[in-house]
């Protein structure tokens, strides 16, 4: 079995893991106390992994915006990390998704960001192009100049602002992912964007009434228009109980592959929640690939659906 994993946050274990209750260690080394590293990817068969940069810091007890003079210097920290491993390889392009199929020793990393508060410009657009982001995250939970976010008490998505960047980001080989923005935003997204996006790191709400879990007229509305549903392994998205249900991974699954199966992909979040014990046969990567099997899911729901979207889209 072959993984693309649509949301990976392994720029916040390399910045913050004290947060994710993870020890920071060399990621040749396995440990199954963390939600991953080099051993647990190759044993998972995971190929390809989009890992985002998070623009935000924790101070005064809450999460704020960084600059982007300090987005340009947590990106170059983070790249001088990951790529010291020869394993990991930047993809950049079609072409570089393809050659990397074919090497069976290499996992291809998708550079990507969750949420452009950060950016000062939408002419910073162009620069972050340059250095290798290809996959951009409109909001996290707080809102932008340019865009509301799913905890917004605004009753707007896009600002003229917004409007302004999401036109830049169409000119370009990039996908937009809306993970984490407001139901206005995404409308706004469906009736303006000309290419597809992404919902990288959600889950079925119908399933788990979870605030970041889509609703059935998103749900349809993403088929419609072709774009990607990253199924997570974030706790509030499989139960909103104290103890968590894997299996409501499983049923989400079954019900998103009845209605729009050639939508479905993985986007499982790993490294972006603190590290919990009690989570049943997916604490980390190694034990959630075997519960994939387990479940028998299909080769299109882990890879393919992601893999091909990709290949139009970069």
């Amino acid at each position: 079995m072959k993984i693309f994993d649509l949301h990976l946050d392994l720029e916040v274990y390399f910045r913050i893991p004290e947060f994710l209750n993870m020890r920071f260690d060399d990621f040749q080394k396995i440990d199954f106390l963390r939600h991953g590293d080099i051993p647990q990817f190759q044993k998972s068969g995971l190929k390809f992994a989009v890992a985002n940069i998070f623009p935000f810091y924790y101070k005064n007890n809450t999460w704020e915006s960084i600059s982007y003079k300090e987005f340009l210097i947590l990106l170059a920290r983070f790249k001088d990390w990951i790529f010291s491993y020869d394993v990991f390889k930047p993809v950049m392009s079609k072409n570089d998704l393809i050659n990397l199929l074919k090497d069976k020793n290499k996992i291809g990393i998708i550079l990507g960001v969750e949420g452009l508060n950060f950016i000062d410009s939408p002419k910073r657009i162009e620069n972050l192009y340059k250095l290798g982001i290809r996959c951009f995250g409109l909001n996290w939970n707080i809102d932008s100049v340019y865009s509301t976010s799913l905890k917004t008490n605004k009753k707007y998505g896009l600002s003229k602002e917004g409007i302004y960047l999401i036109k830049k980001l169409e000119d370009l080989n990039v996908v937009i992912d809306l993970a984490h923005s407001s139901s206005f935003t995404v409308k706004d997204i469906f009736r303006i964007y000309k290419k597809q996006a992404i919902f990288s790191h959600n889950g079925v709400k119908k399933i788990v009434n979870f605030e970041q879990n889509l609703n059935m007229e998103t749900i349809n509305k993403i088929k419609q228009k072709g774009g990607l549903i990253g199924l997570t392994m974030l706790p509030y998205s499989l139960s909103k109980k104290e103890k968590i249900n894997i299996d409501n991974f499983k049923k989400q699954y079954l019900f998103l592959k009845e209605i729009a199966a050639s939508n479905i992909a993985i986007g499982t979040d790993f490294f972006g929640f603190r590290f919990r014990q009690e989570i049943n046969e997916g604490r980390n990567y190694l034990e959630f690939s075997n519960y994939l099997k387990k479940i028998k899911v299909d080769k299109y729901f882990p890879f393919y659906n992601a893999f091909n979207f990709f290949k139009k889209n970069l």
